[in-house]
């Protein structure tokens, strides 16, 4: 049997490990602000714009987070084990869940990580937005934990264990081995990293054609090239494009906050490898737990007699630091580059709907185990496979939102 005891890789002191889970924090704050990240954006530019070129990115950083976390493990930098430890209990609820999450997430404009660094912008909307995420939660707590919490502990269309039961490498090869996790590394990763640049290449050539810029590939391809090896010109334009987003004169790229966000995942990986959750199990969880601790100011304690919230964590710990940090790093790129404005949206009803769509947030990302960010996006890092389960549930919830919205809003 598989070990499920955490096997500390650096010896840091606890300081230095909220240090780094803090900075990692900021890191993803200030990205995601900066590429404007979303992934239900993402999801519904699918839908109404027939887009793939953001979709394209999220199944490149799930499969670069796949990459760079198995990697670790095959070749013995980390042990498999502080890879799928905190591996879900897949079932019912991770399918429901996450077409519920996508659902409510599409009706109030947003993924829980864009919620945040929204609100943090000055995003009005967002502020609702989270009040009805941590609504929901309570929600849920009360309404729907006792009955999910039966049917996980008796397996009814559940697994009654996480860890390596879960693990992609065990299930396939029935083993651990440094080989197992290579194979399966690759097969994972380089898939949803190959089909998320055709995705990008295909938008890209769908756009050209129809503005008519590429009635002649090869003649326009040929030009390009020729422009390109004529003169210096475009080490000026690249050496231009670098200071303007140092200097936050423009926003980076998809690909750009990508690429940052994919090594964000892997400094947690390493850093919180044996200590703590190893992975961005961020913003979910933290909304519901921030809600229990505003009603402890006025001496309510949900943990001594609501479900669910008998089990959440301390408020000071790794995760609830990064989703502090986080926000904090959001404002700092927004007001550092002038994009900060408290932002009302004019049409009032928008706040109705994203406090109803934030109760659908909360409520599905607890039914679900965790969000877009700490369960989906993690778990391909982890090698498991609840993250495909939710990548397909919320695309589910994303559709059935857009036609609601095209129907009746």
């Amino acid at each position: 049997m598989p070990s499920m005891v955490l096997q500390p890789v650096l010896q840091e002191n606890w300081a230095l490990v909220y240090g780094l889970f803090a900075l990692s924090g900021f890191i993803l704050g200030w990205a995601a602000q900066r590429g404007n990240y979303c992934f239900v954006n993402a999801m519904t530019s699918i839908f109404t714009a027939k887009s793939y070129e953001r979709f394209g990115a999220l199944l490149i950083l799930f499969g670069l987070s796949a990459l760079g976390c198995g990697l670790l493990v095959a070749f013995g930098f980390i042990p498999a084990v502080d890879q799928y430890y905190y591996n879900y209990f897949a079932g019912w609820y991770i399918l429901v869940g996450s077409i519920i999450f996508g659902f409510g997430a599409a009706l109030a404009g947003g993924c829980n990580l864009s919620m945040l660094y929204r609100a943090a912008s000055g995003y009005v909307q967002n502020w609702i937005e989270l009040f009805g995420m941590m609504i929901g939660t309570y929600v849920f707590a009360i309404g729907i934990w006792p009955f999910q919490l039966y049917t996980m502990t008796n397996g009814i269309l559940s697994t009654i264990n996480g860890g390596y039961v879960e693990y992609l490498p065990y299930l396939i090869f029935h083993s651990i081995s440094n080989m197992s996790i290579y194979i399966t590394t690759l097969v994972v990763s380089l898939p949803l990293i190959f089909i998320g640049i055709y995705l990008q290449q295909y938008t890209k050539r769908k756009w050209a054609i129809s503005s008519g810029l590429s009635i002649n590939l090869p003649t326009a391809r040929a030009y390009y090239n020729q422009n390109l090896s004529t003169s210096g010109e475009e080490k000026v334009s690249l050496t231009k494009e670098i200071k303007d987003l140092i200097l936050l004169r423009k926003p980076y790229g998809t690909n750009l906050t990508t690429i940052i966000l994919a090594l964000d995942l892997l400094l947690v990986f390493i850093v919180g490898a044996g200590y703590t959750f190893n992975y961005l199990v961020i913003t979910s969880s933290d909304g519901g737990r921030f809600f229990e601790y505003l009603l402890m100011l006025g001496n309510v304690k949900l943990f001594l007699n609501t479900p669910w919230f008998n089990d959440s964590l301390p408020i000071i710990d790794p995760s609830t630091l990064m989703v502090i940090m986080l926000c904090i790093g959001a404002f700092s790129a927004s007001y550092l580059s002038g994009d900060f404005k408290i932002r009302i949206p004019r049409n009032k009803s928008r706040l109705l709907i994203g406090f109803g769509g934030g109760m659908l947030v909360g409520i599905g990302v607890r039914m679900a185990l965790g969000c877009n960010v700490g369960l989906m996006w993690t778990n391909f890092a982890q090698l498991g496979y609840d993250g495909i389960i939710f990548l397909f549930g919320m695309l589910l919830g994303v559709y059935l939102a857009v036609k609601v919205q095209e129907r009746w809003l």
